[in-house]
């Protein structure tokens, strides 16, 4: 069994349906035991907790053991073995004991904190339901207005202070304008009780200016007598960062920043999906002689063909349309909405422009000349494969024919 890494700062419980399987020493001493084994012998760890959330308990531990509901903060009400009641905020960790699962439960006593509130903050004790963890950002809002922060949320949101942040009448100016009715709707649903809960990957504004990703969790609780929203959050933008580079990568041709054979594909499928295809058309590009090119100048001169190639497409074909790197040195570009002259433009713009671009290989200058096949759906009947399938029989009839020229469909 792996060892279990333990903040000694918190007491841990480890238990499955609320029979204790490990305790230390922190959680012992919070709830009044003189020792770990006198936890361990308990029928039930609901022996320590108050009757009135019995319920509420058990139904989290299903919720989260059986993956209906993600691991998140919690307040509960707890007695000690003296019988003295005193709320705590706990942790959900899902975990292995022993082969099988079980529930790590980081429990934080509330009372220790309302204290370090209230010298932070210099006001009343607030801090009902909810305590910060030290490795979370902690809000409660209403309406935007914040009532509670923690110094985590101060820091992860980079402000100078608690008292800066909370002086804000309305923090919505960390949420950038585009993501204001998102974050309003969902604001609206908690407060109605239409969700219990979200769980979502948002984007904020720091107040340093700098963009930032948050793994946001967000319930309902009771505040002053008033419903109110609890805001959990983590920065997870260097990881957020990270998968959008992995997913670009994947999608992207490495040499030239086009889209790839695979993500084009993708992509002209999804936007055509359960319609036909009226006035689409499509070009398919091969430079002519490549093969000639890599051969007598090296590689190098091969990958300076393809990159300014490609970046001559994007120019000229800009938000008309989808340019990608079919394969080797191959092309292809998606024109929506464009009839057969409007396309015989764009391809006869990309035939002439090429032979304007002078390269120098070996001392001397050359010039690059290319094929290009075009086809069009049919306002009656398209098919994409059909549509790229014309395109390729028709730039290999204009290899036939000489290169260096645009084959049309009939």
């Amino acid at each position: 069994m792996k060892p279990i890494h333990i903040d000694s700062t918190y007491g841990v419980v480890i238990h499955r349906n609320f029979t204790p399987l490990y305790v230390d020493e922190k959680y012992a001493q919070m709830f009044g035991f003189e020792s770990i084994d006198d936890v361990m012998n308990l029928n039930s760890l609901f022996d320590i907790i108050d009757p009135k959330f019995h319920c509420a308990a058990q139904q989290a531990y299903n919720d989260v053991m059986s993956g209906k509901e993600l691991p998140k903060v919690r307040s509960y009400v707890n007695q000690n073995v003296r019988g003295e009641i005193f709320s705590v905020l706990t942790v959900d960790h899902v975990i292995e004991w022993e082969g099988q699962p079980a529930l790590q439960i980081t429990v934080i006593d509330m009372s220790m904190i309302d204290q370090a509130n209230e010298q932070i903050l210099e006001q009343e004790q607030k801090y009902k339901d909810l305590i910060w963890h030290s490795l979370q950002g902690i809000l409660v809002h209403r309406d935007f207005k914040p009532l509670m922060i923690n110094p985590s949320f101060v820091d992860i949101i980079r402000a100078k202070s608690v008292a800066e942040v909370m002086a804000l009448d309305n923090f919505m100016r960390i949420i950038p304008e585009h993501n204001h009715d998102n974050a309003k709707n969902r604001y609206q649903e908690l407060i109605s009780g239409k969700v219990t809960s979200t769980n979502s990957i948002v984007e904020n504004i720091a107040f340093d200016g700098e963009v930032r990703y948050f793994h946001l969790f967000e319930s309902v609780i009771n505040w002053d007598g008033e419903p109110a929203v609890q805001s959990s959050m983590i920065d997870v933008t260097e990881k957020y960062n990270l998968e959008r580079q992995i997913k670009y990568q994947a999608s992207h041709d490495d040499l030239t920043g086009l889209l790839n054979r695979r993500a084009i594909s993708e992509k002209i499928t999804q936007e055509t999906l359960g319609i036909s295809c009226p006035s689409e058309t499509c070009l398919l590009i091969d430079i002519d002689n490549f093969k000639l090119i890599n051969d007598q100048f090296g590689h190098y001169a091969g990958d300076e063909v393809i990159k300014r190639f490609s970046k001559l497409c994007k120019t000229i074909v800009g938000d008309s349309g989808l340019v990608g790197r079919w394969g080797g040195e191959e092309f292809i570009v998606f024109l929506p909405q464009k009839d057969k002259e409007q396309a015989y433009t764009f391809a006869k713009r990309i035939l002439q422009e090429c032979k304007q671009e002078h390269y120098e290989f070996s001392g001397n200058k050359h010039t690059v000349t290319v094929s290009i096949g075009m086809s069009i759906c049919s306002p009656k009947h398209c098919h994409i494969e059909a549509l790229i399938q014309d395109a390729d029989n028709n730039m290999y009839q204009a290899k036939q024919q000489g290169k260096n020229q645009i084959v049309m469909p009939e």
